[in-house]
């Protein structure tokens, strides 16, 4: 019979030819790691990594006709591990659009998992947007210490040298200046009218 919420469970059970009860217990949902219904079970999450737009990925991708078989068969395939059998993995991250600019030229790979940052394995967008805003702060400590050295002028021109590396589930891997990378973040925004660089659940 129907349940309300809330109400516990009794389960009867067969044991050596006798039937027991046993105590009462709540039961909860199991939370897929791809989430099902938009604003119901998640909202919206984003992270916008250069010029690339990164979400979680969720069973709603399922619906749309760019989504290719490959990704519907993932997110079936994750959905049917139980929470202790997912690698410690909280989120995947999705690769959904790659917008057209200098740092993105010959990259047209969206609609795919990303799976590591720089060899790391991503456990869900907040722990890619921390290796991400780690990668900025690196990048901006190595040019203040060149505007300290050479003046700034000359800051604008030296290279810290650092790469992005996003390895993307059956697909080559993406490889970014970082320094390219922070410098286009904020005409990306502004281009697409988007208000901020991220928002994942629980920012102000």
């Amino acid at each position: 019979r129907n349940k309300r919420i809330g109400e516990q469970t009794v389960f009867t059970v067969f044991r050596d030819g006798k039937s027991e009860e046993r105590p009462a217990v709540h039961l909860n949902d199991l939370p897929p790691i791809c989430p099902r219904w938009p604003d119901v079970d998640y909202l919206p999450e984003y992270l916008i990594l250069g010029a690339l737009a990164l979400v979680p990925l969720s069973q709603s991708h399922h619906w749309y006709k760019e989504c290719p078989s490959e990704l519907k068969a993932t997110i079936n395939r994750w959905n049917r591990r139980w929470p202790g059998d997912r690698d410690g993995k909280d989120q995947l991250v999705l690769l959904v659009t790659v917008f057209a600019h200098e740092l993105t030229f010959g990259y047209r790979r969206g609609w795919r998992v990303v799976e590591t940052y720089n060899g790391e394995s991503i456990t869900s967008l907040r722990h890619l947007r921390t290796l991400w805003h780690a990668t900025r702060e690196e990048v901006e400590g190595f040019r203040a210490k060149q505007v300290e050295k050479l003046g700034e002028d000359a800051a604008k021109t030296s290279s810290p040298g650092i790469f992005v590396r996003l390895g993307l589930q059956s697909d080559d891997d993406i490889v970014l200046d970082a320094a390219a990378a922070v410098d286009a973040e904020p005409g990306v925004l502004r281009t697409h009218t988007i208000e901020r660089p991220s928002f994942i659940r629980g920012d102000s």
